[in-house]
């Protein structure tokens, strides 16, 4: 299954109910993202994807682009 980064980044937008988001933005900095919103996010990557992200990666989530790396490797898809 191809992941595809418009995927990603319109899951985040309508988890944020963001109007505009980039691949390079910020959670904190750039889209206002709190703890809990960061949660809810990966909570429906892993729907979506029928993946499972462990506490320990969320550290690794600056960006919606550390997102999808994630997500991507953990779906097994480069």
């Amino acid at each position: 299954m191809k992941i595809d980064s418009d995927e990603i980044v319109e899951l985040v937008r309508i988890q944020l109910g963001a109007g505009d988001v980039q691949r390079e933005d910020r959670f904190q900095e750039d889209l206002d993202a709190e703890s809990a919103d960061l949660l809810n996010i990966v909570a429906a990557a892993e729907d979506r994807w029928g993946i499972i992200i462990g506490e320990e990666e969320l550290v690794e989530l600056t960006t919606v682009n550390d997102l999808l790396q994630l997500v991507r490797r953990r779906a097994g898809n480069p």
